[in-house]
């Protein structure tokens, strides 16, 4: 909880960073990834029925439609991540900007919602918030 009313005593900072930290996520998004590969799939299928057809060898041609196929679902995999990430930002900033107080007592799932993990050392520990942000806490 105390690194969690740090963060709620420092939201302005944490607020600048958060949000630097959403525009990065959206700035990652390509969108267009997928739409190429989706226009170079059509490309490729289109060559491999006039191989098939003419009675060609289309070995290649068969191995780069199934290279593509992995790279656009591994696009598409990658682009829902970031949009989770995003929406995981969102609803960090929604949160800070509604608290007015510190918070007194311990809430599993406010902890579950804001923090990735948290190192523990000999002399401190180092919460880390999904966000991206570090806080220290001393022993």
């Amino acid at each position: 909880m105390d690194a969690i009313n740090k963060l709620l005593g420092q939201k302005d900072d944490f607020l600048i960073t958060l949000k630097e930290n959403i525009e990065t996520v959206i700035s990652e998004t390509d969108n267009n990834i997928v739409s190429e590969i989706d226009k170079k799939l059509e490309e490729l299928q289109k060559d491999l029925l006039r191989l098939a057809n003419s009675k060609e060898d289309y070995n290649d041609i068969a191995d780069e439609i199934y290279r593509l196929r992995e790279e656009r679902h591994k696009a598409l995999a990658e682009e829902a991540g970031k949009k989770g990430s995003k929406q995981r930002l969102e609803d960090m900033e929604k949160f800070i900007n509604e608290q007015s107080i510190l918070l007194e007592e311990y809430d599993e799932q406010l902890v579950r919602r804001l923090i990735e993990k948290i190192t523990v050392y000999d002399d401190k520990l180092t919460i880390e918030f999904k966000s991206g942000v570090e806080i220290d806490i001393e022993k």
